[in-house]
């Protein structure tokens, strides 16, 4: 009896001792794998943050060399027009001439317009809200969209990198108004408290879940956006509304001011 007792205690200590380094085993197992996860996940926001930089970078050397270069060559070839014009070196071309001069002027506009796009020269010289109220400016002017920057502040102290991106979300949205949302009013609010930053964007167009086009899409617009939201831990929250589409961005105050 006595044996049979003691078998059946170190049958279950056995057991017992197994279930414990299995369990032990299983724990070890899961944390490196989240470990492994969270170094996968640190390994391409570092990656996506690099892509991202190196994508503003490139923007701003093709704004500079627009506007040094190919701006500088074009306003050389309307100088020299100018003089052609004033010697009387025209006669009996004047159409030709004519022509030209306007094919100039149009490049020369054309190129302002990319160079601006690519890198917006009000964003590090003035700030945020400078570049928006600039930019969304042209877009009321070329559209039929009410657009409008409201802001407590007539600037803020936004970190250069985190303007950067926070204009390139703002500038994503617009043009998914433009080209799908059937919006003639928006407006963007930007707000400073005593702990966030926020960036509201609202307009009067036709509703969809920012999360569910981001799952399904095929484009790289909301992809972009998300990408971008990461880069600056932003939180993200699509507000809900009776009409057309809400969103703010959510920055700590001391992660954005500069």
């Amino acid at each position: 009896m006595e044996n049979s007792e003691e078998i059946k205690i170190a049958f279950w200590l056995g057991t017992l001792g197994m279930l414990f380094l299995a369990f032990g085993l299983l724990s070890l197992v899961l944390y490196y794998q989240n470990h492994f996860y969270k170094m996968k996940r640190k390994e391409t926001e570092l990656l996506l943050k690099t892509a991202l930089e190196t994508e503003k970078n490139e923007r701003k050397r093709i704004a500079a060399d627009l506007h040094d270069s190919v701006s500088g060559d074009l306003n050389a070839i309307r100088n020299y027009l100018t003089i052609l014009q004033r010697n009387g070196s025209i006669v009996g071309n004047q159409e030709i001439f004519d022509e030209i001069r306007s094919g100039v002027e149009m490049a020369l506009e054309n190129t302002r317009k990319v160079s601006y796009n690519i890198m917006p020269p009000l964003l590090e010289t003035y700030g945020l809200v400078t570049a928006l109220t600039d930019y969304l400016e042209g877009l009321k002017k070329k559209t039929e969209i009410d657009f409008k920057v409201v802001s407590e502040q007539e600037e803020f102290k936004i970190a250069a990198p985190v303007a950067y991106e926070l204009f390139r979300i703002v500038q994503e949205f617009t043009t998914n108004m433009i080209k799908y949302g059937k919006v003639t009013e928006s407006i963007v609010t930007m707000v400073l408290s005593d702990t966030f930053f926020t960036i509201t964007l609202q307009d009067n167009g036709i509703p969809f879940n920012f999360t569910q086009l981001l799952a399904t899409s095929k484009g790289t617009g909301v992809k972009n956006i998300n990408s971008r939201l990461k880069i600056v831990g932003a939180d993200f929250v699509q507000n809900e509304t009776e009409t057309g589409n809400s969103f703010t961005i959510t920055l700590k105050k001391e992660k954005c001011l500069e």
